[in-house]
């Protein structure tokens, strides 16, 4: 503090600016961004968009979800889902299917593999998780 500022006036300077800021709205911190983050909210929003319970089934569908911010479209067997996961392939075949009813992915035409992509539905409602909004 400089010798010619008093406590007082450096006090009075802080409950001007507290005075003045008052009626602002609060600016919230954005929501952490980490993969452990996301797919917790992504979790959260699963139960209640489908009403999923299971803890399991959470986490594998939060991690399919996540993996399309990096993946556009996966095949219905994706090597990095099963390893990952730690599910058989055709464990997965639930997943997509919960996940294309509630219109979140698509089918798309893969030869003679089956593979997804987010719907509009889908990539809007996941920017919105991911954000945090």
């Amino acid at each position: 503090m400089s010798p010619d500022i008093s406590p007082e006036a450096v006090a009075l300077a802080a409950f001007e600016q507290r005075v003045l800021t008052r009626d602002e709205p609060r600016v919230p911190a954005p929501p952490p961004l980490d993969a452990a983050s996301v797919q917790e909210r992504l979790r959260r929003a699963l139960r209640q968009r489908l009403g999923q319970r299971d803890p399991r089934r959470q986490r594998t569908l939060a991690i399919i979800c996540h993996r399309f911010l990096a993946v556009p479209e996966q095949h219905s067997t994706d090597a990095w889902l099963v390893e990952t996961l730690g599910l058989a392939p055709v464990s997965l075949t639930r997943s997509w299917r919960e996940l294309r009813e509630s219109g979140l992915v698509e089918l798309v035409p893969a030869g003679r593999r089956r593979a997804y992509r987010l719907s509009r539905e889908g990539e809007d409602w996941l920017l919105a998780v991911v954000k945090g909004q």
